[in-house]
């Protein structure tokens, strides 16, 4: 009966060690980036694709887990804001549209908590803190007219949004929800910018600060 007991305790204490092991694991997936600003009335943004990818940790901790990861994030979107023409174009307003590919290494840390754990799958739910930090950038310019058409000139640089104005550290919050199946993961996530990714000035509309709202939906895959 003693050997039973220990052999049942041996057991138990070997698959509750197991059942807290961390899962290592690998994500791709695409995100849309919207802009936000403290100047709405005179500046207008459109979701972009991105892509990201990257390495989590899964630390466990019964229903709970904590999940730091590791993941390089490509940002892309677009503004369009209305500046003073160089010259009439048919009596039409005349606007700057921008293009912005943003490139970071991101840190988020994700506290969560399975709503089903079963060991085929589990549904998930999340939230925590993203630190992002860029390591490249680029903006291009054009004219448009209120109708979208597209005027040749270059657009004065008073009027361009400073590519040196752009912080190097944002801060953003994550939350979402994501299912598992065996070693497959996916997760549908929606980050808010918690500080500013441009802060600077332009010609006529004064000082601009901007931040990034991103929706993501990633694949990933867990090697433990």
């Amino acid at each position: 009966m003693k050997k039973l007991v220990l052999l049942f305790l041996s057991l138990a204490i070997g698959g509750s060690l197991m059942a807290q092991m961390p899962n290592f694991g690998l994500r791709v997936g695409l995100t849309t980036s919207k802009l936000t600003t403290n100047l709405s009335e005179n500046f207008a943004s459109e979701n972009r694709l991105g892509y990201q990818g990257g390495v989590f940790v899964r630390l466990n901790f019964g229903k709970l887990y904590v999940q730091p990861e590791l993941i390089y994030n490509h940002r892309s979107t677009k503004l369009e804001y209305e500046v003073t023409p160089v010259a009439d174009f048919e009596g039409q307003k005349v606007g700057v549209r921008s293009d912005m590919k943003i490139g970071t290494f991101d840190i988020p840390v994700l506290v969560g908590f399975k709503l089903l754990d079963t060991k085929l799958m589990n549904l998930r739910f999340f939230a925590g803190p993203n630190v992002s930090f860029e390591t490249n950038k680029s903006l291009s310019y054009e004219y448009t007219t209120n109708d979208g058409e597209n005027i040749s000139g270059d657009v004065p640089e008073d009027q361009q949004l400073s590519i040196d104005d752009f912080n190097k550290m944002t801060w953003y919050l994550q939350a979402g929800a994501g299912v598992d199946v065996l070693f497959f993961t996916l997760d549908v996530r929606y980050e808010k910018g918690l500080s500013d990714i441009f802060e600077g000035n332009v010609s006529d509309l004064g000082s601009v600060n901007l931040k990034n709202n991103v929706w993501l939906i990633t694949l990933g895959f867990k090697f433990m």
